[in-house]
Order: structure tokens, then sequence, then C-alpha cells
């Protein structure tokens, strides 16, 4: 954390370090390092300058290119690596850097010992090695004396010249952990990984003074301590880690495992709590929502007087960080970061944001044709179905024929699989790596042999033990089911993945479902991807290294979303088939080599437009002045090979600005929202097919309230068209769907808006022009508390070569093809450009298309994700769409009247949201077509990066 308090770096396994404001927590960016198979990569330790401009990362890094490790150094700002600090001989467990900022100090695992650096030049100034054992943590004091504690048993002290001055042993066979200074440094707290116990000694001499009362605590041990002002002029020192409401029990093992992964890549890593957290592997993981089962003790008046105990995690809590103005945060493994307040209240719960497999992976099973699984995110939650080949993750009754994890069969069965080092079929053990630990296990069909899931590896073995072939898992494999050739795997970090077994064990594809359980992303090892219609594309992307001293590449799928959204493809892969994914890669070329050249996108000149003039601003300001209208900004792109594109500003999740920066740099004015403005800004390459993500900022108004929650305007344009100037295009339905789905969205405002402004253009009047026309007269109308929809019916094709949208106004013209047809036709830019400049917060737009079975859901999605609105489209063919489903409207708009009119889901006072109505017409399009005996389906996306609905209408009881 800066001094300031205002922001807040985590790092993870997952090989990031994420960086937060405070005290809102929301999310300023992730800064990525090269990473490799295995450990490679997995960053343990992270510390920010007090400035918060540079920030430090290490762990388990470096070590693939150098055969020794090393500190990454990034610059906050840009999130680009300026340096690397190198040479080290056991990963990095800790990092500390000392007040003023001038020194920068590493506790290394191993017989590694304590670096300490100049923070500026890097020059390395001091070096303790050989101490016995893993350092675990380093503190610095206020005079710059440093602190560390040793899994050897001792807490030493060196002073600002880096000489030692104190060294001791503070309870007899424990292994001193957590360290943290009082806030004068007079005192130093002392926290253990392996008792229940926290020493508080003298901060420079290390002498005890006394033991705060750990009465009632269950657990193993409190590696986390901190001492927190209470708002009120105390200060309170917390401890936590292992400590958990009485009858919890507790599975080691995982840190074990990372020695077994380290001494096969030939270093020696401490056996037990080398990351000092295990996972608790056999505790109930969260319901809904996850219980908060482990504990921060809280002592008064510095530890000496009465304490609380607060449930702040459902998992183990790694660290303790106190808040400058109060309170403290903390890690926790569910995983996640949570805020406690001052007053010692959870404000912030650290609640994981996908599945935790640990306890329900046995929980994992498979249809028998592999393609559907059912799991829960977490013990006690909801039951879902994953059914990849229709892409839907809905709740399950558990009544679906399931094949579950076997680890017996007829003739063979696997022993002591569960959390050990030695699973054996019969008394033949099974081989593991050294300090591997089995989790999972399932016997092939026909008893022909075993699959394990082990800490690192799937791991198949016939039925006499011989391992037959092993991959490498990015996590723990905590559930495995075998369904045919088909092996379905539940892992740590939240997916769900699929593997070939034969020839051998590759795998096909991967699921991530988000906590909130609509959002989830499935994609191929080769980066194509499918993704909920509630969102998820923003949750996974690819990262490519450059060299082992630059930064990574990283794009979200969200980024690449053209290139890479292929959900044919995809669901072609899962079955066992990747002829569709590689037709798909054909066509769009080596896209890993794209992203490399992608365009970049910094930040320039920044001002805040007030009545008064222009306030400067800079990238990093967190307010803007009470009476601000608009953010006027610059922004330098740089072209590294594949041309500029589009430029777009999104204000708040959805599209404000549609700018082009091949001019020069041109200044962009971007209106802003009442309340909070969430700004981001990415750039396309000249073909879009990618984007780059540019500079962000999170701004408010000194005192101001958030943006109203209602009472804004329905704005609603809807375009229909039957007669066209050329007959042969003419239709039978479109301008009655578009009338039909207005005069439903009216009807349900009453009560919801306190007014609704209609547009109808149908045939002559839909003009090019005239849509145009419309859609400026919305924008400048429209306000942040409006909700604008947009419903397009008529003809749509897709233009060839670039495969983009184009709507076919009354006076389309197809007599010189596909160059009449651009010419005249309102084609997706010119509408995303036009959507962008309409202020409303809340937006929803219906394509409702006939065309000859040329656009696909990959172009209508790509709509959606592009301007962050909601996006419900018709995906079928002329002769489909031409069939009425009651003789009044087509099947698409059925299904949307009678979504509007109380279908969908509502709550309990009558409201419809967006994101009902969407789902409700996915299922609902399929029924009806079926009952005209068509196949028709609706395409339903969102692109927000956090979920939310907003209601369409009021149905009455």
């Amino acid at each position: 954390m800066d001094a300031a308090g205002t922001l807040l770096a985590s790092a993870s396994d997952d090989k990031t370090v994420r960086l937060w404001s405070l005290p809102d927590l929301a999310p300023r960016g992730v800064l990525r390092i090269p990473i490799g198979p295995e450990a490679e990569g997995e960053i343990y330790a992270v510390a920010l300058s007090p400035d918060g401009s540079r920030a430090f990362l290490a762990g388990f890094t470096g070590f693939a290119w150098d055969r020794s490790f090393a500190v990454y150094l990034f610059d906050v700002r840009t999130r680009r690596m300026l340096a690397r600090l190198t040479g080290l001989p056991a990963p990095v467990q800790h990092l500390a850097v000392s007040r003023d900022g001038a020194r920068l100090a590493a506790a290394l695992s191993g017989r590694g010992g304590v670096r300490v650096w100049n923070a500026q030049t890097g020059q390395q100034l001091f070096a303790a090695d050989n101490l016995g054992g893993p350092v675990r943590m380093v503190a610095y004091g206020a005079d710059g004396r440093l602190a560390a504690s040793s899994a050897d048993g001792r807490v030493r002290v060196w002073d600002a010249n880096h000489r030692l001055v104190a060294e001791r042993t503070p309870v007899q066979g424990a292994r001193p952990f957590g360290i943290a200074y009082s806030p004068d440094g007079s005192l130093l707290a002392i926290g253990f990984e392996d008792r229940l116990r926290v020493e508080v000694v003298g901060g420079a001499d290390l002498l005890p003074r006394f033991t705060p009362d750990v009465t009632g605590l269950t657990g193993e041990g409190l590696p986390a301590v901190a001492w927190a002002h209470d708002g009120r002029g105390g200060v309170q020192l917390h401890a936590a880690g292992y400590a958990r409401i009485p009858g919890m029990t507790q599975v080691r093992g995982q840190g074990a495992a990372a020695e077994g992964a380290a001494e096969r890549r030939g270093i020696r890593l401490p056996a037990e709590g080398e990351r000092g957290i295990a996972v608790d592997a056999a505790r109930p993981a969260p319901s809904e929502p996850p219980p908060r089962r482990y504990l921060i003790r809280r002592w008064l008046d510095f530890g000496l007087g009465p304490s609380a105990d607060i449930p702040a995690a459902g998992n183990a809590i790694a660290h303790l960080l106190a808040l400058p103005a109060g309170g403290l945060a903390y890690a926790a493994s569910d995983p996640g970061i949570g805020l406690l307040g001052p007053d010692g209240r959870v404000v912030r719960p650290s609640d994981p944001p996908g599945a935790e497999f640990t306890a329900t992976g046995l929980d994992l099973a498979a249809a028998p044709d592999g393609l559907a699984v059912r799991f829960r995110l977490r013990e006690g939650g909801q039951l879902l179905r994953f059914d990849a080949a229709r892409g839907r993750l809905e709740l399950s009754d558990g009544g679906e024929a399931m094949v579950g994890a076997l680890p017996a069969g007829a003739r063979l069965s696997v022993q002591e699989w569960r959390n050990t080092t030695r699973p054996r079929i019969g008394q033949r053990v099974l081989p593991l790596g050294s300090g591997e630990f089995s989790r999972s296990a399932a016997i092939l069909p026909g008893d022909q042999g075993v699959l394990l899931g082990t800490d690192t590896h799937l791991r198949l073995f016939d039925a006499e033990g011989r391992p037959v072939a092993a991959v490498v898992t990015p996590a723990a494999a905590w559930g495995v089911v075998v369904v045919g050739g088909t092996a379905v795997a539940a892992l740590g970090d939240g997916t769900i993945r699929w593997y070939d077994i034969a020839p051998t064990l590759a795998e096909r594809a991967a699921l991530f479902v988000h906590a909130d359980a609509r959002r989830w992303a499935l994609w191929t090892p080769e980066a194509l991807f499918d993704h909920a219609p509630a969102g998820g594309q923003e949750l996974v992307g690819v990262h490519l290294n450059n060299a082992r001293n630059a930064t990574p590449e990283f794009v979200s799928f969200q980024q690449a979303y053209r290139a890479l959204y292929a959900p044919e493809a995809v669901r072609a892969r899962v079955a066992g088939d990747p002829t569709v994914g590689a037709m798909h890669l054909q066509r769009i070329g080596d896209v890993r080599a794209r992203i490399g050249q992608a365009p970049t996108l910094a930040a320039g000149t920044l001002c805040a437009v007030t009545p008064a003039g222009c306030t400067p601003l800079s990238w990093t300001a967190r307010e803007v002045p009470q009476d601000a209208t608009a953010l006027r900004l610059t922004l330098v792109a740089t072209d590294r090979g594949l041309g500029l594109g589009p430029l777009d500003v999104m204000v708040n999740e959805r599209i404000a600005v549609r700018g082009d920066l091949r001019t020069g740099d041109p200044v962009i004015e971007v209106p802003l929202d009442p309340g909070e403005n969430r700004i981001t800004t990415r750039l396309y390459d000249a073909d879009r097919v990618l984007f780059a993500e540019g500079p962000s900022l999170v701004l408010r108004r000194p005192g101001a309230a958030q943006a109203p929650a209602g009472a804004g305007r329905l704005i609603l344009l809807a375009i229909g068209v039957d007669a066209y100037a050329d007959p042969s295009l003419n239709l039978r339905f479109a301008v009655a769907d578009a009338r039909s789905v207005a005069d439903s969205l009216r009807g349900g405002a009453a009560g919801l808006f306190r007014e609704t402004r209609l547009t109808l253009l149908t045939d002559r009047e839909a003009t090019r022009g005239n849509i145009l026309r419309a859609l400026a007269e919305a924008a400048e109308t429209a306000r942040p508390e409006d909700t604008f929809v947009l419903y397009l019916a008529g003809h749509g094709i897709r233009t060839e070569p670039d495969r983009r949208f184009l709507f076919l106004p009354h006076e389309a013209d197809v007599s010189g093809g596909m160059d009449s047809l651009r010419r005249t036709g309102l084609d997706e830019d010119t509408l995303v450009a036009a959507l962008a400049r309409i202020r409303a917060r809340d937006g929803f737009l219906f394509i409702d298309t006939c065309h000859a079975g040329q656009v696909t859901i990959d172009s209508l999605a790509a709509i959606g994700n592009e301007t962050g609105r909601y996006l419900l489209a018709a995906s079928t063919s002329v002769q489909e769409a031409l069939d009425s489903y009651d003789d009044r409207n087509g099947v698409f708009a059925y299904a949307v009247i009678e979504a509007l009119r109380g279908r969908a889901a509502r709550d309990a006072e009558g409201y419809v949201s967006a994101l009902a109505v969407g789902e409700y017409v996915t299922r609902r399009v399929p029924v009806l077509a079926a009952e005209k005996r068509h196949r028709q389906d609706a395409v339903f996306r969102t692109a927000q990066r956090e979920l939310r609905s907003f209601h369409l209408v009021r149905v009455a009881p």
C-alpha cells in the first residue's frame, strides 16, 4: 500500500499483481510479468513505494530464464516493467520498502536469507545469508530499523546501518511468521504459523513485553499480525491466519506440494508452510453468500485490552495490512481481499470471484458424452449444470443422468488417494513427484486404469499402476471424472477443464464460471472462446511473454473479440473435434503475432470542463470539481504495424465517444455522468480485429451522491421496414414487430419512467438519413439518468470480406452489389458511432433482422461487445423470419413481447429487468420456432465488466 492509503496492490498465485483504489477497492489495473509452466511466474510478494509510483514484485520469478530468481520493478501508472533485480538464490517470500522509500528488503526462502537494495538505483546494500531457515517476513521501523522472522525459530533486527543489533527465539520450538512494528516503532508484534500465539516484544531489543490473550481460539496458527488505528486515537492489535470458528478441521499438504514442485526444478524449499498459508481442503466451502468462518482477533489498547473475534473470511487469512485512516486490509485464501473498518466491522468481505472447488470438487459429474457437467461453485450453494453443446449455464435439479467420480470399479480400485502422497492400487504405490499430493481419483471405463488429480498434474496409470501419461495442470485437481475418452477436472483456479485421454492426456477446453453464476467464459488452448449472454469475455485473456526483461503482452477476450469469439468452434473442440477451430484460425491468421503488433495508447493532457474554464487534472486524479460537466483530453497512439482504427472512450462501461487518432492527437471531449465516472479508453487496429486498452481513471465529485437509480425517461427509437424501394426486398412483419414491441415498452413504462419519448420510423420514413437524424436527436435529448432502447426490424446482411453487420434502410440499393449496399446501408461502424453520442446510462439494442443466413452470432455479438450495451438479436434465415408466429408478429418479436408483458422473471414489485428479458427470449425463441417446424435462435450479450442490470418495464400484478 502507498503511504497515503489510496492504492493497494495484491499478489496472487495466478501470476498477477492487481492494483486497487482505496477505500472502495475498485480495480485500477493489473501488473503482468513473464510467466512459464508450473510455478514460474507465481508472485508471492509485492510492495509499493510510499508515493505509489512504483511496484516491486517477486516470488518464483525468473528461474526459467536465469536459473536464479528475480525481483521485477514496475511503473504503476503505465503498468510497464522498468527493471529487474536478479541473481537471487531462492524465491522471494516477502518484500518491504522503508518508510522513506530509499530501501527495498526481501525475505528469501530456503537458505537465501535477507537482501536489501537501494530502491532507486537497484544497487545491493546488504545480504544476510544462511540464517538457518527460510525467512518469512521483513518489516521496516520508522527509524530505518529492519526486522526479519525466520522458520529457524528466530527473529532478527538490524539497525539502519545493517548491523545486527538483536537476535532472539521468542518461543522455543515455534516458527515465527508475521511481524509488524507498532506505529511509533517501540514494539514489534510476532505471529506464529504453527501456534495460536502472539508475542509483543521490544522493537529494538526483542525483549518480551507481553503476550496477548488467545483464549478460545481454535486453529493451527496466527501467522498474520498488524497494528491499526481505531479512528478515535487508539491503537489496536490484530492477528489472524488459521484461527476459525470451533469445530472446523484443516488438511495440510499444500506447502509440501510447493516443496516437491520446487525440488523437481532443482532447488529446495522448506517442507511445511513454505507459502505461509495452506489451503484448507477439508472445510465446507462457502454457501450463498459465503460464510466467514476464519477469524481476526482484535485486542484493544495495543493488545493489552479485551479482545473480540471478527469472522472475516471463508478460508485462511494470509496477511493483514493497516490502513492510514484506520482499520486494515486483509488477504484471504478464499481467494479475496477484505477491509476491516476502524471500529472492527467487516466493511468489505473477501468473497471469492469464482468457484472454490477444494471441498466441492468431488461433487463434479459429467454427462455420458462429456459435453455437460454438473457442479457447485461452493458447498451449500446451488447445484449448476453447464451444457457446452448449447453454451448454457442453468440450475440443476440433480436428476440428470450424470457420471460422478468413481475411485473404485468392478475389479479395480484406488486407495488412499485423498490428500496423500502415497495413493495405491492394492499394495502398489502410484508414483508421484516429490512432495506431490493426490487430491482426486477416477477409474477408467472397463477398469482399464486410473486417473489421478494432484496438486500439479493429471496422471494416468494402467490397471497395474504403471504410469501411462501426465499433463501439467495450472492448479490442484480437486475432482476428476472420466467418461469414454474424455476426462473432466475441477481445478483450484476455479476452472473446469476437459481433456483427451488417448492417445495422450491433452487439454481440450476450459470453463470459468464467475461467482455470480451468470457470467462464464469457455475457451480452447488455441484461445478461441465463447461466453455467457450476461458477459464473461472480460474475465479471461491471452498472455504472451516478450523478453525476460520486458513487459508481456496481454489482451482479454473482450479486446480480441472479433478474432477469437468462435462459439461453434469451441463447442466442437469440447466434443473432441478440433477441425472447426483449425479452420477458424486459418481464416483469421496468426492472432498471437498480431497481439504483439497491436497499437498502444498512452495518456496525454487532461482537464475538467467547468463554467470557469478547463481545470488541469493528472491521470491519477480521484476527483473532479463539483461543477465539472466533461473531460477534455488528448491521447498518444503508437502504431506498431497494424495501423490505427477507431478510438473509443467508455463512461461507466458504455461507449461515450468514438474518435479517430489517425489525424494526429485531437482533443476529445467526454461528457460526465452525475456521481461516479469510470473512464476507460481503447484503440483498435486498422481492421478492428483487436483493441488496446489505454489509460483509465475513476472520478468522483466531492460530496456528490451517486447517479440516481431511476426516475429518468425512456427514450425509444423503433424502426421497421416492410416496403423497400426495391420490391424484391419486401417483408411482411417488420413494421408490426417494431410497433408491437414499442407499444409493450411504452405500456410497461408507467410507474417506472417519468415519461416516454417514442420515435417510430416505418417504411418510407426509415431512410438512412432519417435513422441517423433520429439517433442524433436521441443524443441531444438523452441524459445519464435516462434509458435508451433501439429496435431495428428489417433486412440485415454481412459485408464481405470484412464480415461486418449492415442494416438495410428503405432506399437500400442492391443493383450494384456490395458496393451499392455499403453506400446506401447503415453499417455497424456508423451505428456504433451514433450510439456513442447517446448519454443514457442504460441502453438496450434489439436487432430483429431478416437475412439469408449470412449474419452470424459472431458479428451480432461483436456490436454488443463494442457498445457496452445490452444486445438482443434474432439469428435466423430469411425463410424462417418471414413466417409469422401468430399472423401478426415474427417469432423473435413475439417472444420479446411476452417477456415485456410479464412472462420473463420479475421481482416482487413487478419490475422486469433487461437481464430477465434477454434470458427469457433466448430460451423462448427456439421453442416458438420449433412449433412452426423451424430452427431459430436469439443472441443475447452484454459486455459490462461488472454485471449490472436495470429495469425495462413494470408489470401489474
